[in-house]
């Protein structure tokens, strides 16, 4: 586990003063703190068994909610309504992009010259971002802000447009979507398996440590906080986004204990080939400069202008199966973590909710964690925004969420701060 023990003041409970370290030295503690080793495949295996034990085993209900939720009329923005008689094509198009098997990355060179866009679209779908605007159709308001979506898995493009027009209906905000498209259900299973236990640490000897999806999420990220304009950057993931959003806190806090960000002109590109390993096609390329640049721009000055970005940073994630989620400067708590999780959401039971959290290094997540009890469904739409809009909605009480559904840790009477962002409010102005 990643520890860094610093102090940027005086320690007014320290007897005997001691002579403040230099700069240099806050750096060398976080490029000698020791990576947690990979999670063999055995691990992995029980945590996926351990999420497997509750009563009643009602395993397609924990997906996609209780039977009686499955009967129409269903809400505008349910992902119920993608299978639909009177929406075929849709309903086609979605049935199609979880059956075939594709690939996230991107289409090799020799594929773009010989075979036409519509076969490579189909067995080559990388990650791509699209602008979804906001409640009244703008893209430029809440300027010092930049909002993205990191979608889960067996998401589409038109499942990842519904899921981004209700993030922007109810916190009327515009959002970038990082659409982790999906490339069947086997290979979005397999992706999970990369990203969550299997190869944790963005490492040179470790194939494939970091997916495409990661990489370009992490580029975007960084360069929304490298942005001098943006007081705030917040990133909602769910489900397979939220191991993505793992992934890109482990590349920040390895870009911070790297004795590159030491460097008065570092030269990133051997470090990013660390975390890219194979990189084959022009677009790849691109993509690792891109990285490189991001990177060179977020740990420029050192340490401390780097932690002054990670303060905008703020992660929100719904149903997190994510095996490892840290802070990357636990002493101030960088970056803000919050977590939501239906109490009988399978996938949330591979991750934040599992029972082998707290136990060894198996699971790993930092911050609150806000849990539906007694909740089924594992849909972001159907079983988490809903009952939220529900409760803060002001006619919210003539609907079955009178009580918050996501309550604080027992004892604590804190509602999470992403209630404090709803219909364009501000958490200082509501707090």
């Amino acid at each position: 586990m990643l520890k860094v023990v610093v102090s940027f003041g005086v320690n007014n409970h320290d007897k005997h003063p001691r002579k403040m370290k230099s700069q240099p030295d806050v750096i060398d503690l976080i490029a000698t703190a020791r990576w947690p080793a990979p999670n063999p495949f055995y691990d992995l295996l029980t945590v996926a068994l351990e999420a497997m034990r509750f009563n009643p085993p009602w395993y397609f209900s924990s997906i996609f909610g209780t039977p009686r939720s499955w009967l129409p009329p269903h809400h505008s923005y349910s992902e119920y309504n993608i299978i639909s008689p009177w929406q075929p094509l849709t309903t086609a198009r979605y049935l199609l992009d979880i059956s075939l098997p594709s690939t996230a990355r991107s289409t090799p060179d020799l594929a773009r010259l010989l075979l036409p866009p519509v076969v490579n679209r189909r067995f080559w779908r990388p990650t791509h971002f699209f602008r979804q605007p906001d409640e009244y159709g703008g893209d430029s308001s809440f300027p010092g802000e930049h909002w993205f979506f990191i979608n889960g898995i067996a998401t589409n493009e038109d499942v990842a447009r519904l899921n981004a027009a209700y993030l922007a209906h109810l916190f009327h905000r515009p959002l970038t979507v990082i659409q982790n498209s999906t490339n069947s259900l086997p290979c979005d299973l397999y992706e999970c398996a990369i990203g969550k236990g299997l190869k944790p640490n963005p490492d040179a000897t470790d194939r494939d440590t970091m997916t495409e999806p990661a990489w370009r999420a992490t580029t975007a990220i960084l360069e929304a906080l490298n942005a001098g304009h943006n007081r705030r950057v917040v990133v909602i993931a769910h489900s397979q986004g939220t191991i993505i959003a793992a992934n890109v806190l482990r590349a920040i806090t390895k870009v911070l204990r790297d004795k590159l960000a030491r460097s008065n002109n570092p030269q990133w590109h051997p470090f990013t080939n660390q975390m890219m390993v194979e990189v084959k096609t022009g677009t790849q390329k691109i993509l690792r400069d891109n990285l490189a640049h991001a990177f060179s721009s977020f740990a420029r000055g050192g340490v401390k202008p780097a932690l002054r970005r990670l303060e905008k940073l703020e992660m929100y994630t719904f149903a997190n199966c994510a095996d490892k989620m840290k802070y990357v400067y636990p002493n101030q708590q960088l970056p803000y973590l919050e977590h939501f999780a239906n109490e009988r959401d399978l996938v949330a039971r591979l991750g934040v909710l599992s029972p082998l959290r707290g136990q060894g290094a198996q699971i790993d997540i930092d911050g609150p964690v806000y849990e539906q009890k007694g909740a089924w469904g594992h849909l972001l739409n159907q079983h988490y925004l809903m009952p939220i809009d529900d409760h803060l909605y002001p006619g919210g009480k003539k609907f079955r969420h009178e009580r918050n559904p996501f309550p604080g840790p027992a004892k604590v009477d804190i509602s999470p701060r992403l209630y404090r962002y709803f219909h364009g409010k501000h958490p200082v102005a509501s707090a």
